[in-house]
């Protein structure tokens, strides 16, 4: 059940596209989603947050339809093969010492499915060179403000549910604010594959 009876999408979700960045609807003070499916939904968001900290591409790019967009603050990206393309090399230097928080999560229903809304945190907890010392399980005091908040985002995620569950068909990043202080160099960034999670966590 993807809605309950008599519940319907806002009308500004009725049409096939919803604005990127600016377009997200306006919350309602009580949802209408059956519960399974706001529970499995959260679960969904959640569970792609570690497969992104993991690295673990192929499940990252399964996890979106073969013909989602993801739209953000410079464009959008469409279909499969952008998709692996970008996480594959315009999306690693996010991954090394990164951990993914999406929190206030609100599920509502689509057109044919649901669309979670949430705030999601990017938090450096160590720079590239040190994050696979982390990931072995050292305990570690830092002495430079870390771990931090690098990025906030507000994410729309509109989900469709297939044999295997939820699948991405639409992922829209509202305006992204970033800690140019926890940022990786730019000169760096091209070097930052060997930083990579070899192993899923």
């Amino acid at each position: 059940m993807l809605l309950q009876k008599g519940a319907t999408a806002p009308k500004n979700l009725r049409s096939q596209r919803c604005k990127a960045v600016t377009g997200f609807p306006r919350v309602s003070v009580s949802g209408t989603v059956d519960p399974g499916d706001w529970t499995s939904a959260v679960d969904f968001v959640n569970r792609l947050n570690w497969l992104f900290e993991a690295y673990d591409l192929e499940a990252m790019i399964n996890a979106f339809l073969p013909d989602a967009t993801v739209h953000h603050t410079h464009g959008a990206i469409r279909g499969a093969t952008q998709i692996r393309a970008f996480l594959t090399d315009g999306y690693p230097y996010l991954i090394p010492g990164v951990n993914r928080h999406a929190s206030n999560h609100i599920v509502d229903p689509d057109v044919d499915g649901v669309m979670v809304r949430y705030q999601n945190l990017l938090i450096r907890h160590a720079w590239p060179e040190q994050a696979q010392q982390i990931r072995a399980g050292a305990a570690v005091e830092s002495s430079n403000n870390l771990p931090g908040i690098w990025a906030y985002s507000p994410v729309l995620d509109r989900l469709r549910s297939t044999s295997d569950g939820w699948r991405i068909a639409e992922r829209h990043l509202g305006g992204t604010v970033s800690n140019k202080a926890l940022s990786v160099p730019l000169k760096q960034r091209q070097d930052i594959k060997r930083f990579l999670p070899t192993s899923q966590h």
